[in-house]
């Protein structure tokens, strides 16, 4: 199915040589894509990398299932659903919220805790007439790759793919910082991730870089107190990391509402995050990691970025 979405991939199929037997073609499984797949991807046709890093229950899963949910309902942030590559990997993550999960209540799969990256595919056309379709990958880090990228240089080093990161959004838990005693935890590991991205220079000074407050309507829920502590976080990250990046910002959303929550408001935040994350380069611009060789031991599909930027050059008269 989701080849037959995507009509502008073209598969490589083989033959067995014998004449009337069919011919086989390479499918992708349709789980969530691993970095080889993902490179696959990114050869085909120039792909957005959106990453999402937070602490565990943060809600970066929660988001990726919103945002697949909602384009599967029609137009969404100015986009119609095209196809994926990761069909069956979206439909995991979104069980959980659905009737047919038997659960009383919607739910989000966890982030599967795994030392490599997960990527999810999406083909989108813009709703304007005229759009071409484009494509995106999201990717969401999981709880393990966010303790060991926090508290260690090196295997934060690791994480080769966060240099072909267009958007790099780090979510704060909005559930922590409704309850006193875990505020301050949530504020130090929301700043403590993008430090230990920015120290090992995984992270440039022109990459577009969103902290988002998650779970908003559980910190209004909460009471003014939660909301005061959320206002007085954001300035302290501001004043930390605007020196290093020009092009922070911050926004507050809640994917997924409480049945309880009636603010209109709270159902468009993750529409025009999602506008922001996936906002396109003017036309001419190039990032820093394009004008340099890659590292010697970056993986393929960080080096799809310094590829696709020689083809074009190669290609000028």
């Amino acid at each position: 199915m989701a080849d037959e979405l995507d009509t502008d991939a073209k598969e490589t199929t083989t033959t067995t040589g014998a004449i009337g037997e069919p011919a086989f073609v390479d499918l992708f499984a349709g789980t969530a894509l691993n970095a080889a797949d993902a490179d696959a991807v990114t050869l085909r046709s120039p792909v957005q990398l959106v990453v999402l890093s937070g602490a565990e229950g943060s809600g970066k899963t929660t988001a990726l299932a919103s945002i697949y949910e909602r384009l599967s309902q029609g137009p969404f942030a100015g986009f119609q659903f095209s196809g994926s590559r990761s069909l069956l990997g979206f439909e995991e993550v979104c069980h959980l919220n659905r009737l047919a999960s038997g659960s009383t209540e919607p739910d989000t799969a966890r982030t599967v805790r795994t030392q490599d990256a997960a990527y999810y595919h999406l083909a989108l056309t813009g709703v304007a007439a005229g759009e071409r379709r484009r494509h995106v990958l999201m990717s969401a880090v999981s709880g393990e790759l966010f303790r060991l990228a926090r508290n260690s240089r090196e295997d934060c080093e690791r994480l080769t793919f966060l240099h072909r990161a267009d958007a790099i959004v780090v979510l704060v838990d909005g559930a922590r910082l409704a309850m006193p005693e875990q505020r301050t935890n949530a504020h130090a590991d929301a700043s403590g991730i993008l430090e230990s991205f920015l120290d090992a220079k995984m992270v440039g000074a022109s990459c577009r870089v969103e902290f988002i407050f998650s779970k908003l309507d559980r910190v209004l829920a909460a009471g003014q107190s939660a909301l005061a502590f959320l206002n007085t976080t954001e300035k302290k990250l501001e004043a930390k990391f605007r020196p290093r990046l020009p092009n922070l910002t911050f926004r507050k959303i809640a994917a997924r509402p409480a049945p309880s929550s009636s603010s209109g408001e709270l159902n468009d935040g993750l529409a025009d995050a999602f506008v922001s994350w996936t906002a396109l380069e003017p036309r001419g611009a190039m990032k820093p990691w394009m004008q340099s060789a890659p590292p010697s031991d970056a993986r393929e599909f960080s080096k799809f970025g310094w590829r696709h930027f020689e083809q074009i050059e190669g290609a000028k008269p």
